[in-house]
């Protein structure tokens, strides 16, 4: 029998080991193991996930891709379309471009509603002053908070490459073989044209191309700066791999140009980090270079004269590795945006000797992307889990994976995640129907102080008693006149934690657990109308105040905490 390459780096040969051994003994077992082990087979085969929503099958749907390099229109094309629909949906990969679109939208008198896994805005209200969420003509949400069951006229799936993506991919692939809408707009790269066309012939459509050029050139510099950082200038983006070489450097720039810079990373919170591009992109801010990590690559609308790569290589939690083509060419690709002072952008490095396998990077064509993730319903979970009685949730998971069946179009993705969150969660008396949603939830796993935060919620979920959010995160009191703790890693913990807790309410509720969680501000309790506001914005802003090496005393910080209260979105 043979092992695919494929498989066996992707630590899928004790599931190779496993079918061929359940094959060999299947005429061996005894009649009610046989029985046991073919019902769990059954619930596991994950080759025809064409057919897990009936009622999209029952549409005639038109599928478009919109393709092409980045900073080529093609989202912007495939959203004027949404704008003048009915009814419809935009899918995005990040919180921020589903505000982004979210605010687009209802700016163009389009009526839009916003959901993420944290936060529910509306588009429309009545008289009164109250939010009628079904009346808004469009629904901008995260991929994975995507309704469904809901019939509409048009959706538009961003990024839609990323259904190759182990961790997340299992969402867009669902989501275009499941929309309910008779048109579906895909963007993203040209690299998934034939995988998305493959797939789609397992539900009998035909896929329609649009292909989009660049609409600014890319330049790509033949030396580089040879480690000179007063070489930097207004409009440049550093990139680097680190929150330590982020600010070594931010702090390194600032001494030998007198430029200030903005930072973005990927554990910077999403509102944080749009502050941050808002602050670059004004000429009149004072801030005048970018650095950030490959956090840039998706999700901010930056106006950049020149990326310059401090390397080309990063740590990838195990090993230091080459950064991918795409990588590479998305990052290089933010230089330059169309209709700003910027049309040409320009590429470089920081040390000459990353120049050759950056022009060869950029140079290369792109490789075809040949697989989708797939992830098990949650039905499934439950079945297979009724199949193992007594058996803790985790290894419920790991069988499930070593038996379950993809076809060559398809491999399971997310399992690593959902298996490190359900061993922290085992020993937690849950339900599979409430244990489902903790596997889902955004549970980082090597964050001690979330990890903490997770368990003490699925207890309160377990015992049904309610869970105030300062019972999770430290939260500062208004009259406490102790300096506020400003450690940049325990603040963007407690974002993490703000947030798992938002995530978690709503989901909760959608389990009939409404109640378990709910908002307590100690300071909203003084402010009697801003009393629903959550506190992410405090943090976000905490975390600024940092980036910027600012402090600001009590008085004044609690001031705009006042002020964001009244700003920042209700919670139902």
């Amino acid at each position: 029998m043979g092992v695919t390459r494929e498989e066996a780096i992707s630590g899928q040969l004790d599931k190779v080991l496993w079918n061929a051994f359940f094959t060999h003994c299947e005429s061996k077992f005894p009649p009610d193991t046989l029985f046991r082990l073919s019902r769990l087979r059954e619930i596991a085969d994950l080759r025809y996930p064409a057919e897990w929503n009936p009622s999209a099958r029952l549409m005639k749907r038109k599928i478009i891709m919109h393709v092409g390099p980045t900073n080529s229109g093609k989202t912007h094309h495939a959203l004027l379309r949404l704008q003048a629909a009915e009814s419809g949906a935009y899918l995005s990969p990040l919180r921020l471009l589903a505000h982004e679109v979210f605010e687009r939208m209802n700016d163009a008198g389009t009526s839009c509603n916003l959901v993420t896994g944290e936060e529910r805005r509306y588009g429309v209200f009545n008289a009164e002053g109250k939010p009628e969420p079904r009346a808004a003509k469009v629904t901008s949400c995260t991929i994975e908070m995507v309704d469904l069951n809901k019939k509409i006229e048009v959706a538009v799936v961003d990024e839609i490459q990323m259904l190759a993506d182990p961790d997340r991919g299992w969402a867009w692939t669902h989501a275009l073989l499941s929309l309910p809408a008779q048109e579906i707009h895909l963007c993203g790269e040209p690299t998934v044209v034939n995988l998305v066309k493959n797939i789609c012939k397992l539900t009998n459509e035909e896929v329609e191309v649009h292909e989009y050029n660049r609409l600014s050139k890319l330049e790509v510099k033949d030396t580089s700066l040879y480690g000179d950082l007063s070489k930097i200038q207004k409009g440049d983006c550093v990139v680097t791999f680190s929150r330590k070489n982020i600010f070594l450097l931010k702090k390194a720039i600032e001494a030998e140009t007198n430029l200030r810079c903005a930072v973005a990373y990927g554990s910077l919170p999403p509102e944080s980090r749009s502050t941050q591009a808002k602050l670059f992109n004004d000429p009149n801010s004072g801030y005048d270079v970018l650095v950030a990590s490959d956090a840039i690559g998706m999700g901010l609308n930056l106006n950049i004269r020149r990326i310059i790569f401090e390397a080309v290589e990063k740590y990838d939690g195990s090993n230091v590795r080459a950064l991918s083509l795409t990588q590479l060419k998305q990052i290089a690709g933010r230089a330059g945006r169309f209709g700003t002072d910027y049309a040409v952008g320009q590429a470089t490095t920081l040390v000459q000797n990353d120049i050759p396998p950056l022009k060869r990077a950029l140079a290369a064509p792109m490789i075809e992307i040949q697989r989708a993730a797939i992830q098990p319903t949650a039905e499934m979970l439950e079945q297979f889990s009724h199949q193992m009685p007594g058996a803790p949730f985790s290894h419920v998971l790991k069988t499930f994976e070593r038996m379950s069946r993809n076809s060559d179009l398809f491999f399971s993705g997310l399992f690593r995640n959902m298996i490190s969150t359900a061993e922290i969660l085992d020993k937690v008396k849950l339900t599979i129907r409430e244990r489902i949603p903790f596997i889902s939830a955004p549970i980082q796993a090597r964050d001690p102080i979330v990890v903490e935060a997770s368990l003490k919620m699925a207890q309160a979920v377990s015992q049904s008693k309610p869970l105030a959010v300062d019972a999770v995160v430290q939260l500062p009191t208004k009259d406490s006149n102790q300096e506020l703790n400003l450690d940049l890693r325990v603040l963007e913990s407690s974002h993490r934690v703000i947030m798992l807790y938002l995530w978690l309410r709503y989901v909760t509720q959608a389990i009939g657990r409404r109640g378990v969680f709910f908002v307590f501000l100690p300071w909203a309790r003084l402010m009697k109308s801003k009393e629903k506001a959550t506190i992410a914005h405090f943090i976000c802003f905490v975390i600024h105040c940092t980036c910027d090496l600012t402090y600001l005393c009590n008085g004044s910080l609690w001031c705009f905490v006042e002020r964001s209260l009244v700003v920042n979105t209700a919670l139902d």
